[in-house]
């Protein structure tokens, strides 16, 4: 098994009497992609910015590469990239010219600068954007080169905070294919999001609420351990008949969804006297298969652990 490229241990960080982030501990292994999910302000941005360098945490270790992340930290910063929520380009600079900035901010000159933007410029498809002004770009076309110049020095680990924010769903499916390009060339990933979807399509995640790990694992692991399994009923009378499945003891949870309700029974018990005792009720529905529960259904019961712990 390969040694993980970045090891975490009780990382803390508190602003005065405020905790942002308590004791949160992981390991991201090499090639992969690792999402931190979580609601807003839960502590993701303050993880990414710790790792990076941008903020010291108040306690904790890490290490990354073979090094102490916080006391080696020059021994590092050549080897990681990191792309911000706000891309932090220059908007009176043309495109060419924010990615030589960048560049040469990395330690790249000469021909190893113009190869590696002609190369990122291929590979992402900028040449149409090359001579414009950065403040001109649509929010996807800023993204795209935000990524470009995170990347120009071939980093070993790259740190992307929500990095398709505020983009339209087809830009964000092509970023994420870019994503895996990236991957396949040898890079890991460590990503903040708050998108389901996207959190998907990680390897791993780690779910910070409040400051604190939640839950950590591969998607599909993380919805197996919850012991559910998950069906949803079609149907006119969604709102009567939810009400209705609340009084059913083998229900652990009962949840509108559109024009249906969201049932979550038992991972091993049999849906099947649930369904037959709501149309003896006099309930006309359509069932789908039960399934895994999604992550939304995930999110949303760390949630209200969370608020359970904090006595909301």
């Amino acid at each position: 098994m390969p040694k993980p490229i970045l090891e975490v241990e009780n990382l803390t960080k508190r602003f005065g009497d405020f905790t942002a982030l308590k004791d949160l501990t992981f390991e991201v292994e090499p090639g992969e992609v690792f999402g931190f999910l979580g609601p807003n302000g839960a502590g993701k941005s303050t993880t990414i910015k710790m790792l990076c360098g941008v903020l010291t945490p108040t306690a904790g270790r890490a290490r990354a590469l073979g090094f102490d992340l916080f006391t080696e930290a020059d021994q590092v910063r050549q080897q990681i990239g990191y792309m911000s929520q706000k891309f932090s380009l220059l908007d009176d600079l043309t495109v060419g010219e924010n990615l030589a900035y960048f560049g040469q901010l990395y330690g790249l000159e000469g021909a190893s600068l113009k190869d590696a933007i002609q190369e990122r410029v291929r590979e992402l498809q900028l040449k149409p954007l090359v001579d414009l002004l950065v403040a001109g770009l649509s929010t996807g076309e800023k993204q795209r080169v935000a990524l470009a110049s995170s990347t120009l020095h071939r980093p070993k680990m790259l740190f992307l905070d929500e990095p398709t924010s505020g983009v339209d769903p087809l830009r964000r499916r092509l970023f994420w294919e870019a994503m895996d390009d990236l991957v396949k060339d040898g890079m890991t990933i460590l990503v903040t999001t708050h998108n389901l979807g996207e959190a998907d399509q990680c390897d791993r995640l780690a779910f910070i609420m409040a400051g604190e790990l939640m839950a950590y694992g591969k998607p599909r692991s993380l919805k197996e351990e919850m012991g559910r399994q998950v069906l949803e009923l079609r149907t006119e009378q969604f709102r009567a008949l939810q009400r209705a499945t609340q009084g059913i003891h083998q229900i652990i949870s009962s949840e509108l969804m559109g024009r249906g309700v969201r049932l979550s029974l038992a991972v091993n018990s049999n849906p099947d006297p649930v369904l037959a005792d709501l149309r003896r009720q006099g309930f006309s529905f359509e069932a789908t298969a039960p399934e895994l529960p999604s992550l939304e259904d995930l999110f949303i019961d760390l949630v209200q652990q969370s608020r359970q712990k904090e006595g909301v």
